[in-house]
């Protein structure tokens, strides 16, 4: 299943534990209600880490520039292959023995990844009226997800043996063919290809409904316009074939015959749909030191009007492809929309797809002004291209040895990749005007080669006054 676990991940000061954490501009896309929790009084060194003295003061204001971060991971692929597939870092192609080897591999198995990047955040957090933030983000998704007949036509292709027969086309190429062809619904029974690409625009505003001594309460909602400029959602369920695609003439798809009422021509990245969401949620913290908070994000649809195809649910037979070359998945998949290749698409006008939905819930303990602990869960609401796969439970912890630093780690599972274990370390400078940090999702990836999962996600023009 397609899964977006980087885009409820990337925000930097934060490895396991977000919803009942996050706040300013880092809320949107988590828990909108934290922005009607301005940030209390926090200690700072002034001026540099190396000066001594110590303020305290509010943060009301945060501003960013490209923040954010990607995860890839597979449960096929050993680390070097991973990165080989994201990177291309060597440049040999497959044996045919390589090639059997792969789709072995790959069956009933697969490789997801996403990014996440805020282009532009900024948020302004007041005490009388709660915060509001406005947002750029590019948000990328995908899922290769194969099982036993996709991963030995994708990596043997002519020479996997449902191909009984050869046969010399007019072009001179030989061709494989079955004596009892079957349709790719029965074939490819388990099998998901998706791929998302949205630009979203939002505002957010969150404001504190209930302030005692000893409780806050604060709502929250976002709405959000996108842009879409890459659907793919191909999925082979319970013997049906459902698959539709609308890509921006960038990728240069080849859709073989087929023609669309919502073709683009050239070769621009323009957008090819449009869409809208909402993001709601609810914190309520207790003695300022435990906070518990729920959201449901992504809540809306995407209307794709420019390229759009379906695909048709016929026999294979006839492949003159001899597979993947290697393990650029990226690369090599496009063939599958091509004339001649794995589907046979028509054209339609628009296709109405919903977006990625899912529900959060957090808990979060400040022990101290150096020590947080918090907890993490997230689950999908549908299925839709993007959609987590299977939910995620995650808990964390920060530990702040010195007024400017922070170090973040903690330790997770779900979300199709297994344990994980993510840590992060961010630094505030010239008395917490300036935030950088780094951190990825799982630092046993260094160590053990299976299941790997790697991911960067970093900040370094994050600024709060």
């Amino acid at each position: 299943m397609a899964q977006t676990e980087a885009a409820d991940f990337s925000r930097i000061g934060f490895a396991g534990a977000l919803t009942a954490a996050v706040s300013d501009y880092q809320a949107v896309g988590i828990n909108p209600a934290n922005l009607g929790f301005p940030q209390l009084n926090d200690l700072y060194q002034y001026s540099s880490p190396i000066e001594g003295g110590i303020d305290r003061r509010k943060r009301q204001w945060a501003l960013t520039l490209a923040e954010g971060g990607f995860t890839a991971h597979s449960d096929a692929l050993q680390r070097g292959d991973l990165w080989d597939a994201l990177f291309q870092s060597s440049s040999f192609n497959f044996t045919q023995e390589q090639k059997r080897q792969a789709a072995e591999e790959f069956i009933n198995r697969g490789l997801r990844f996403s990014t996440d990047v805020i282009l532009l955040g900024a948020s302004y957090q007041s005490n009388a009226w709660g915060g509001v933030a406005l947002t750029i983000r590019e948000r990328i998704a995908g899922t290769f997800q194969f099982n036993e007949s996709a991963s030995r036509l994708a990596f043997e292709g002519r020479f996997f043996d449902y191909f009984d027969s050869t046969a010399v086309n007019f072009r001179g190429d030989t061709v494989g063919y079955a004596r009892n062809p079957q349709r790719y619904s029965t074939l490819f029974d388990g099998t998901r290809l998706a791929l998302t690409w949205y630009r979203e625009y939002g505002i957010t505003y969150g404001v504190t409904i209930v302030n005692k001594d000893s409780l806050r309460v604060s709502v929250g909602a976002g709405a959000k316009y996108l842009q879409g400029y890459a659907y793919l959602d191909a999925e082979v369920r319970s013997g049906s074939l459902q698959a539709r695609s609308a890509l921006s003439p960038l990728f240069g798809i080849n859709y073989g015959k087929a023609t669309s009422p919502s073709m683009r021509m050239g070769t621009g990245f323009e957008s090819v749909g449009m869409g809208w969401a909402v993001d709601v949620g609810i914190t309520v913290q207790f003695e300022e030191r435990w906070t518990i908070a729920a959201s449901a994000i992504d809540i809306g649809a995407m209307m794709w009007d420019g390229n759009v195809f379906i695909a048709k649910d016929t026999i294979l037979n006839g492949l003159s492809s001899t597979g993947f070359a290697n393990y650029n998945i990226f690369e090599q998949a496009p063939q599958v929309t091509g004339e001649g290749n794995f589907f046979q698409w028509e054209g339609l006008t628009s296709a109405r797809a919903d977006l990625p939905a899912r529900l959060r819930l957090g808990l979060s303990y400040e022990y101290s002004k150096r020590w947080r602990f918090g907890a993490d869960y997230v689950a999908p609401f549908n299925r839709a291209a993007g959609a987590l796969g299977e939910p995620i439970i995650s808990v964390g912890v920060d530990w702040r040895p010195t007024v400017w630093l922070t170090v973040s780690s903690g330790v997770g599972t779900g979300g199709n990749m297994g344990p994980f274990i993510p840590i992060g370390i961010m630094a505030s400078l010239f008395g917490g005007f300036w935030e950088i940090g780094i951190q990825s999702r799982d630092v046993a990836t260094l160590i053990i080669a299976d299941r790997p999962i790697l991911s960067l996600c970093t900040g370094l023009a994050r600024f709060r006054w």
